[in-house]
């Protein structure tokens, strides 16, 4: 019996790498037709979810076929965790490469509308005040927005891999 062909974690790094590559494509394609590269709406998503299912169960796939055609589920959960690690990051880097250098007058506009609804909301707070809440508020937005975003690719990503992995599952005979 061959030992097993390749490394889980070489195969993640090379089809990790190409599928961020992928969603940076994404994203840069969603910033050209929608001027903003986070938006949602139905072809946005569809190339998300066509990213996740497309791409995903692929690359298990040829991780099953590299190892001699055995696949241990925890194998394809792995990739699946990784991979959604992956397009966590890479939205990540596009929407700060957005925000800082494409656009860097975004953070500004955002702050300045905040500002403008907490002097109308609070007429006795000092503009001080009102510029410590809005950064405040801001801030742990952004974080939370972050770690939503890191929750729903994983639990998409592990979703994913469960079904291919438990489709594709073969273990080595003894």
């Amino acid at each position: 019996m061959k030992p097993n062909k390749t490394s889980i974690y070489k195969h993640i790094l090379i089809y990790g790498l190409i599928y961020g590559f992928l969603w940076g494509l994404k994203s840069t394609v969603a910033y050209l037709i929608f001027n903003h590269p986070g938006s949602r709406n139905k072809l946005n998503i569809t190339l998300e979810l066509f990213l996740i299912i497309g791409f995903m169960p692929y690359a298990i796939y040829i991780f099953k076929k590299n190892n001699n055609g055995y696949l241990k589920f925890k194998e394809a959960v792995t990739i699946g965790f990784c991979f959604s690690i992956f397009a966590f990051l890479t939205t990540t880097i596009w929407y700060l490469f957005y925000k800082n250098i494409i656009t860097p007058e975004y953070l500004n506009n955002t702050l300045e509308r905040s500002r403008e609804s907490n002097m109308l909301n609070n007429p006795e707070l000092l503009p001080k005040e009102i510029n410590q809440i809005t950064s405040t508020t801001t801030s742990n937005l952004l974080n939370i927005k972050n770690l939503y975003e890191l929750l729903l690719y994983i639990a998409i990503g592990f979703c994913v891999s469960s079904i291919a992995g438990a489709f594709m599952y073969k273990k080595k005979k003894m």
